[in-house]
C-alpha cells in the first residue's frame, strides 16, 4: 500500500467512514453500498498484488476488479513505450474497448498529447475531468468518448523510481461521478500499481542477475575442470559423465534445485587434484604399485586444498575432499565414515565408481556398465550409501540412463 505523508491510507479512511453511516440512520443506502464495493475491491486488488507474477497480469487484474465498481465503463492502463512520446494500453477492462484503438494517445505536446492520458503522464499529476462535454482542451479523444458516452475521466500516474512509467484511466458515464473519496482512492490504486512494478523489475533484476552469476560460475567451473582432464587423456569427460550421473542422482533422490546445483559444481571438480599427480603414474599402463597409488591417493587432500579459500554456496571442497570416503570408515584421506560422510559425498562416491568402473583406464580395459551396477549393489551399505546406490540402479535399470556426450 502507497504511503500518504504519514496520514491513515484511504481504505482506513473508508472504513471508518462505512462505520459512521452504518450508525447514522439519515444517510441513503446507496452511498453506504458504494462504499463496501470500494472496500471489498480494495481488498482483492492487494492480494492481487502479491499473487501477479508479472507486469500484464498486474495490470489487467487490477482494471478487471475497478470495472466492478458502479457508473464505471472502462478503466484501462497506458505505459509510456522506451524511446518515444506514445503511449500503448496495456491492459483494459469494459463495454467498448475499441476506444483505445480509435485514437492515438501520446504524452508530447502535440494533439494526441492533449487527453486526460497524455497530460497526466507529462504532469506527474493526476488528470481529473468532471465533464467531457465541458473540457478545455479537446483533441481526437473527446470526441471519441462522448460517442461512447464516457462523459467524466480520471487519470493517475504510475511512478517507478521516480519516472512516471504510464498512467491509470477509469472512465464514467455520469458528470461529476468521482467524488473526493473516489479520486483519493483511485490515487491510492495508482500507488499500489507502481509500487507492485517496482518489486516486479526488482525480482527480475535479481533473477536475472543471479542467472549471470550462475553461467558465470558454471563456465569458470568447466574450465579449471578441463585444465585437469587435459592432463589425463585417458580420463577426457570423466568428470563430465560423473556431473552428469551425480546430478540425476541427486533429481532421484528428490534433493532440492540448489543442492543438486551444488553437486555438480563438485562433480566437476572432484578430480582437480590430480593436476599435482605426475602425468607418468596418471597415464601408467599396467599395475599402479602401492606407492604410487599412495601418491594417487593424495588427490583429494591436494583438491580440498585448492577449493577451500573459494566462497562457494555449496560445500564444494568437502564433498571434493570426502568423495573417496566410504560409509564403513574404509576409504580415504581420512577414513570418515557414518553421518561425518556429507551426502554430496556420498553420491559423488557412487557416481565416481560408477563411471570409472564402467569406462577404460589405461591399467585396465572397461568393465561395463553391467559389471559396474554390480560392483556398486556387492558394496551397497559398506562402501557405498544404500539411498545412493538405489537411486543410481533405479536410473539406469528403470530409467534408461545413458551417459551423454
Amino acid at each position: 500500500m502507497s504511503d500518504h505523508s504519514g496520514e491513515a491510507g484511504i481504505r482506513d479512511q473508508l472504513v471508518s467512514e462505512l462505520q459512521t453511516l452504518h450508525n447514522d440512520t439519515g444517510n441513503d443506502k446507496e452511498k453506504i453500498e458504494k462504499l463496501a464495493s470500494i472496500i471489498v475491491v480494495s481488498r482483492h486488488i492487494n492480494q492481487g498484488l502479491l499473487r501477479a507474477t508479472n507486469e500484464t497480469e498486474l495490470f489487467q487484474q487490477v482494471c478487471d476488479l475497478l470495472y466492478l465498481l458502479e457508473d464505471i465503463k472502462l478503466v484501462w492502463i497506458g505505459a509510456v513505450d522506451d524511446g518515444s512520446f506514445e503511449v500503448r494500453p496495456v491492459a483494459s477492462a469494459g463495454d467498448d474497448r475499441e476506444y483505445l484503438s480509435s485514437v492515438r494517445v501520446a504524452w508530447d505536446e502535440s494533439e494526441y498529447g492533449t487527453g486526460p492520458m497524455g497530460r497526466a503522464i507529462r504532469s506527474g499529476s493526476p488528470t481529473i475531468i468532471p465533464d467531457i462535454a465541458r473540457a478545455e482542451q479537446g483533441g481526437p479523444w473527446r470526441a471519441e468518448a462522448l460517442k461512447r458516452d464516457y462523459t467524466c475521466n480520471v487519470v493517475l500516474p504510475l511512478t517507478h523510481v521516480g519516472e512516471v512509467i504510464g498512467a491509470l484511466s477509469v472512465l464514467s458515464g455520469g458528470v461529476n461521478a468521482f467524488e473526493d473519496f473516489d479520486v483519493k482512492f483511485l490515487m491510492e490504486v495508482a500507488g499500489d500499481i507502481a509500487l507492485g512494478v517496482k518489486s516486479l523489475r526488482l525480482e527480475k533484476e535479481l533473477t536475472d542477475s543471479l542467472a549471470s552469476v550462475r553461467k558465470s560460475l558454471n563456465k569458470t567451473v568447466e574450465a579449471i575442470a578441463l585444465l585437469g582432464e587435459m592432463r589425463d587423456p585417458y580420463t577426457s569427460g570423466h568428470q563430465q559423465r560423473v556431473a552428469q550421473l551425480a546430478c540425476a542422482i541427486a533429481e532421484e533422490m528428490g534433493l532440492p534445485e540448489r543442492q543438486i546445483d551444488g553437486i555438480h559444481v563438485a562433480a566437476l571438480l572432484h578430480d582437480i587434484g590430480k593436476i599435482a599427480i605426475p602425468v607418468d603414474i596418471l597415464n601408467k599402463v599396467g599395475k599402479i604399485s602401492d606407492n604410487e597409488f599412495g601418491i594417487i591417493k593424495t588427490h583429494p587432500t591436494l583438491a580440498y586444498e585448492v577449493l577451500k579459500g573459494i566462497e562457494f554456496p555449496w560445500p564444494v571442497a568437502k564433498a571434493v575432499f570426502q568423495h573417496h570416503e566410504r560409509p564403513d570408515g574404509g576409504g580415504y584421506p581420512e577414513g570418515v565414515a557414518g553421518e561425518d560422510l556429507i551426502l554430496e559425498a556420498r553420491i559423488l562416491g557412487v557416481a565416481d565408481a560408477t563411471e570409472a568402473m564402467a569406462s577404460h583406464r589405461p591399467y585396465r580395459p572397461a568393465l561395463g556398465i553391467d559389471k559396474a551396477l554390480l560392483e556398486i549393489l556387492q558394496g551397497r551399505g559398506t562402501q557405498y550409501d544404500p539411498a545412493v546406490v538405489d537411486a543410481c540402479l533405479s536410473l539406469f535399470q528403470d530409467k534408461d540412463f545413458e551417459f551423454g556426450e
